[in-house]
């Protein structure tokens, strides 16, 4: 893992082995043995996400006190130690952790699903700079979200089980208010989500009841993650005892919680509605951090922020990584076909190519990197908590869909114009600046 966060473990020692096991994946980990006053210790340790003891009643109180805090609230919070009691995980739902860990929750598991609350960890602290760059511009945004109410609703797919199967498994999930429609094969399962006039889903459950099935599912579970619009899609998984030779491969494939037969009912309930939560967060952070592009931040092209945006963007991600030790990349695209089609068509193609390369580049990026234009045809991608492993992932991504894609321009240019695009990768340095930023990527184009 190449992005340090700090995770935060309060009510444990030292040497916990979940502390350990983070550590091991790269993230930084601090314990605190005593569960103290919640905003105090998020100002003093400034954490990506807190692990919260809930052994004691005081670790409750202290979850729903900071979700009630307007400052609190935007760092997740994961319930730990809950124990056995058959209300648990409902008093720990009720309090507004943002996900629980049951007491067997493996070191695999722990890491696999730490990585969704540290995105929206992110996404929360990049909502506050964000808002707070547009200020500079002239555009007001708020970045106090109140907490969403207790989902009573929602629609699932439930993936590869026939009609009527589910409800046998899961006899919960009917009385659960979730309403869900079945689609047994995976493949078929992967266009539903995608969307239509006809229905759309808040998530799935896929239910594995073999290895052949298990196949099938992996696949349904990596195009969700791959595909820029479902990548956040909540997967909850079912599976038949034997069907996976162990749950870290689940996760491994995309899964966000992962249960066997026979599954418990509470266990169900209370994560398919933790699930459909964290979505509906994430939803609400991204239209607060997409509605600081407006004309005053935007570049003439209307998709990207300009380069005066950017470049005061860049020294809040700077100023971040020197005061708290945050990793961020900053991804450089120069695309040479645009100056070719107006040497070939005309100004007038060249600037209508021009504003569909911006507008897919803001697509295929996420809703919290910040892209801009800096040049002529030339855009930057701010990726804050990125690292450059990371980073190069996306980079290649993004450059293999664009360079697979055919451009239509207008009638006088009768063919698709594919497009060679140039691209460079940095980190993110200390009181950065964008002129040294874009320098150092362009040192690295290919």
């Amino acid at each position: 893992m190449s992005n340090p966060a700090k995770i935060l473990i309060m009510g444990a020692e030292p040497d916990d082995e979940r502390a350990a096991a983070l550590n091991g994946a790269g993230y930084r980990c601090k314990c605190e043995p005593v569960l103290s006053d919640m905003v105090a210790a998020l100002d003093r340790n400034r954490p990506s996400v807190v692990l919260v003891s809930i052994a004691g009643s005081e670790g409750l109180e202290l979850i729903r006190a900071a979700k009630a805090d307007s400052e609190a609230q935007r760092v997740p919070l994961v319930a730990i130690d809950i124990g056995n009691a058959p209300d648990a995980l409902v008093k720990c739902r009720d309090a507004g952790a943002d996900d629980v860990f049951e007491d067997n929750t493996d070191e695999r598991e722990l890491v696999a699903r730490m990585q969704a609350l540290v995105r929206l960890g992110g996404m929360e602290a990049e909502l506050v700079r964000r808002a707070a760059t547009a200020g500079e511009f002239g555009i007001q945004v708020g970045t106090n979200i109140a907490r969403l109410p207790d989902e009573k609703g929602g629609h699932l797919l439930i993936v590869g089980a026939e009609e009527g199967e589910i409800e046998t498994l899961c006899p919960l999930l009917p009385k659960s208010g979730i309403g869900f429609s079945t689609e047994p094969d995976p493949y078929r399962a992967r266009s539903r989500v995608e969307g239509s006039e006809d229905e759309s889903f808040d998530g799935a459950l896929i239910y594995v009841r073999d290895e052949e099935m298990r196949e099938k599912c992996d696949y349904f579970c990596r195009a969700v993650r791959n595909d820029r619009r479902l990548y956040d899609l909540p997967l909850f998984m079912v599976t038949e005892r034997g069907a996976f030779p162990d749950h870290g491969s689940a996760y491994e494939q995309g899964a966000n919680v992962v249960a066997e037969t026979p599954v418990d009912c509470d266990f169900l309930d209370a994560h398919l509605h933790l699930l459909l939560r964290g979505r509906e967060r994430r939803r609400a952070l991204g239209r607060r951090i997409a509605a600081t592009l407006g004309p005053k931040t935007a570049d003439d092209l209307g998709s990207v922020y300009s380069s005066d945006f950017v470049e005061a963007h860049l020294e809040k991600l700077g100023k971040d990584k020197a005061s708290r030790g945050t990793v961020s990349s900053a991804i450089l695209f120069f695309i040479p076909t645009v100056g070719e089609v107006a040497a070939l068509y005309g100004l007038e193609e060249a600037a209508l190519l021009r504003q569909q390369l911006g507008s897919w580049l803001a697509a295929l990026l996420r809703v919290e990197d910040t892209v801009g234009r800096t040049g002529t045809d030339e855009f930057i991608a701010l990726m804050p908590d990125t690292g450059l492993a990371e980073a190069e992932l996306v980079r290649k991504r993004v450059v293999g869909v664009l360079h697979q894609s055919e451009f239509r321009l207008t009638d006088n240019v009768p063919v698709g114009i594919e497009v060679y695009v140039q691209s460079g990768l940095t980190a993110v340095q200390d009181n950065d600046n964008l002129e040294d930023t874009i320098a150092r990527a362009s040192d690295l184009l290919e």
